[in-house]
């Protein structure tokens, strides 16, 4: 996970940097409603098929909110900043409702990494040091809770970068500091076991 990680996140710092400038010089977006602009990289539904960028479809619509609050601030760096000050918060509005209501399609993800571990993290936490089992606070089936987002059927890659963000400090946004501690208390192998087991989890589609 670790080399490959590495690899994509270079390959997609280059493309997301590309896109950026098409934005800001090329892409003419008037008349454009706010989320089909996020489409050019999550896709319209929501459901991204590329690893650096997360899939939006079915996440929850608070936590869409406060990361792209959190972007327009600078409390979470990153490429997203660009494009989130550009974004009022009307249209912040309307693109966390209407990834919200998108439904997940795509299949869960196959990977090949050993998930036993990261399945008894998610479910059962960790005694040393002590990690409270993730459910507790992203739902028994992966689904999220308000501002804490669905990770079910996530990028495996996006995952496991942005808990070494926040085990490395390098992502600070989280409330209380939350996900700095429990990542931190984490091995990178743990990391990796956790991001694919949470991959391969179905979401649970919505009526």
């Amino acid at each position: 996970m670790n080399n490959r990680c590495g690899k994509l996140q270079l390959v997609f710092l280059g493309v997301i940097s590309v896109i950026t400038e098409l934005y800001a010089d090329t892409i003419d977006m008037s008349g454009q409603e706010p989320y089909e602009r996020c489409g050019y990289c999550h896709e319209y539904d929501g459901n991204s098929r590329m690893p650096g960028f997360p899939s939006l479809a079915g996440q929850s619509e608070d936590y869409i909110h406060k990361q792209l609050q959190d972007f327009r601030s600078g409390k979470r760096k990153g490429t997203m900043q660009s494009i989130a000050e550009i974004l009022s918060n009307k249209e912040i509005d309307i693109v966390a409702r209407y990834f919200s209501e998108q439904q997940t399609t795509l299949p869960p993800i196959e990977d090949r990494t050993d998930m036993t571990l990261g399945k008894k993290i998610y479910f059962r936490g960790k005694q040393q040091p002590i990690v409270p089992a993730c459910a507790s606070c992203h739902g028994k089936q992966g689904e999220g809770m308000h501002v804490n987002p669905r990770l079910a059927n996530q990028l495996p890659d996006y995952l496991y970068t942005q808990m070494i963000n926040f085990k490395q400090a390098a992502r600070k946004n989280d409330s209380g500091a939350v996900m700095r501690r429990i990542s931190s208390a984490l091995t990178e192998q743990e990391i990796a076991s956790l991001a694919s087991f949470l991959a391969t989890m179905p979401i649970e589609t919505k009526h």
